[in-house]
């Protein structure tokens, strides 16, 4: 008898991973991508130009990263709301330490990145703080650290050697820094499906008061976690002040959290925790990217862009909400 349920319950769980709507909920991401690049060949002037590819993955690269540590804060259940002032702030900082050569600018910009996501996971691992008031105090904070330390003004990058590589520099029509973010992607994917720590954020995510009682060790994770959010968000203000030539703490970052939570969400990432979908965050970061990109290129209000934006936002959270 007890044989006879278990073979139920499992073919219960297989239909509801096979039913229309799970596959939906699995696929939606990558089936409005292919509808939109489709759309784009056929009525799109200019779209085929490799330089626009180009373009649209060079603006991508950034955006990747910091979803990428926004799908992993999402995946314990939490948000970090952070990451676009870190990533002003890392600009900032980088600007600050070019008298010591580009690597040494690179790694300082990386490094605040780091120290921001440590103190948010300090304050949300150590003294419980909900992540949202956490990050929300950190955006405020590391945005205004950023305009003091440049005095709000704009400091131009030198030309040629790092720099150049990563605002320009492409294989192809490739840029190096897609490469990079995607090998980036690849790792976080490969960690969070098969290590420990992976496993880890997503149980928590799933359900923390039963990972405490397993012994998961959930403060260091939640640490670990916002630490990676932080970093990404380093190296996304890296990108981001590489391609414009310049450390700009009015510009360098503004927005992007809005833009990670949305791809995460459309990608798959459910903000009730507990899954975190790498691929599907990918995704949807490039479908924002084609769509900002389609409506700007056939001279329509970008107003429209961002109403769209939000309706898959709400059309994925349906599907989540819908999917249990």
């Amino acid at each position: 008898m007890a044989a006879s349920r278990g073979r139920l319950a499992a073919l219960a769980e297989r239909a509801g991973h096979d039913s229309p709507l799970a596959l939906a909920r699995a696929h939606s991401v990558y089936a409005a991508f292919a509808v939109l690049i489709v759309i784009d060949l056929l009525f799109t002037p200019g779209f085929r130009n490799v330089f626009v590819i180009r373009n649209l993955l060079f603006a991508a690269a950034p955006v990747i990263l910091v979803t990428l540590g926004q799908s992993l804060t999402i995946g314990t259940r939490g948000i970090d709301l952070s990451v676009g002032s870190a990533m002003g702030l890392a600009a900032a900082v980088m600007a600050l330490a070019l008298a010591g050569g580009a690597w040494l600018a690179v790694a300082a910009g990386v490094g605040a990145g780091l120290a921001v996501g440590l103190i948010n996971g300090g304050l949300v691992a150590a003294l419980d703080i909900n992540p949202l008031i956490s990050s929300l105090a950190l955006l405020v904070a590391a945005r205004g650290t950023a305009e003091a330390l440049l005095d709000g003004s704009r400091v131009s990058l030198p030309e040629g050697g790092l720099f150049d590589v990563l605002g320009i520099g492409a294989v192809s029509v490739i840029p190096i820094v897609a490469i990079i973010a995607v090998i980036v992607a690849g790792l976080v994917a490969v960690m969070v499906r098969t290590t420990v720590f992976g496993r880890s954020l997503l149980f928590i995510g799933a359900n923390k008061a039963a990972a405490i009682l397993t012994g998961i060790k959930v403060r260091r994770t939640l640490l670990l976690v916002y630490a990676a959010s932080g970093l990404l968000a380093g190296l996304a203000g890296v990108f981001a002040a590489a391609r414009l030539g310049a450390s700009d703490p009015n510009y360098i970052g503004v927005n992007y959290e809005l833009d990670a939570i949305a791809a995460s969400v459309i990608g798959g990432t459910p903000l009730s925790g507990g899954r975190v979908s790498i691929l599907g965050g990918v995704a949807g970061v490039l479908l924002l990217q084609v769509l900002g990109a389609s409506f700007i290129m056939n001279d329509i209000n970008f107003s429209y862009a961002q109403i769209l934006k939000a309706l898959f936002i709400v059309a994925a959270l349906y599907l989540q909400r819908a999917g249990g």
